[in-house]
């Protein structure tokens, strides 16, 4: 099955204007987004500006003034995680295994077949999605890691203020404690606003302290 199509754009650097519109439209028709870049500089200048930075980036390696290594480097200082596959020939050997070395993923070697190609932008695109997808889960539990470092520390307060009511005691004091904690939950949940937690943690307070 065909890797997952990446909604982020793919940035195609070469200066050979034909064959940069010749793998455009392989792309394209495979229902990719492409922007094409023509010189070394240009691309350097478009990646400096890409927000969010580019995930996904198709390089030339041999180009006039700024070759494909450059890109490359470009593409790497502003997002380590780009996956990049570098364009060669049997004449630049050398620039493959360096491109390989800074960190290119893939090198396809020219003239390709177009069925060769395709499968190697699958596969591009799904280390693209699996980077992506981690970032956002790493986010996730980094998110999630907080709330429950702010429950833990709402929890703490209400143990303490708790602490310092004297007429509750055993099953009774564990019960308003455990009611306690569900509202917080419900209002780090979204469930209850500001106001409706605080209306709420007043009414059981005045609850205790009668």
């Amino acid at each position: 099955m065909p890797a997952k199509k990446t909604a982020n754009q793919i940035l195609l650097v070469d200066s050979d204007v034909f064959q940069a519109e010749t793998i455009s439209d392989i792309l394209k028709s495979d229902g990719m987004d492409v922007q094409i870049v023509l010189s070394g500089d240009e691309a350097t200048n478009a990646l400096r500006q890409k927000k969010p930075p580019a995930e996904i980036l198709i390089t030339n390696l041999v180009m006039p003034n700024k070759d494909g290594i450059e890109v490359i480097r470009a593409a790497l200082k502003y997002n380590p995680n780009c996956s990049i596959m570098a364009l060669s020939t049997f004449s630049s050997s050398n620039e493959a295994t360096d491109a390989v070395k800074l960190g290119a993923y893939i090198v396809i070697t020219k003239p390709f077949h177009p069925v060769h190609f395709k499968n190697a932008i699958n596969r591009l695109v799904e280390r693209a999605n699996l980077l992506s997808e981690c970032y956002s889960l790493r986010n996730r539990v980094a998110e999630l890691e907080s709330k429950v470092e702010s429950l833990e520390t709402v929890k703490g307060r209400m143990e303490m203020l708790a602490q310092q009511i004297s007429p509750i005691r055993g099953e009774q004091r564990a019960r308003s404690l455990n009611e306690l904690e569900q509202l917080a939950a419900l209002r780090s949940k979204g469930v209850l606003t500001e106001e409706q937690f605080q209306s709420a943690r007043q009414s059981l307070l005045t609850r205790w302290l009668s």
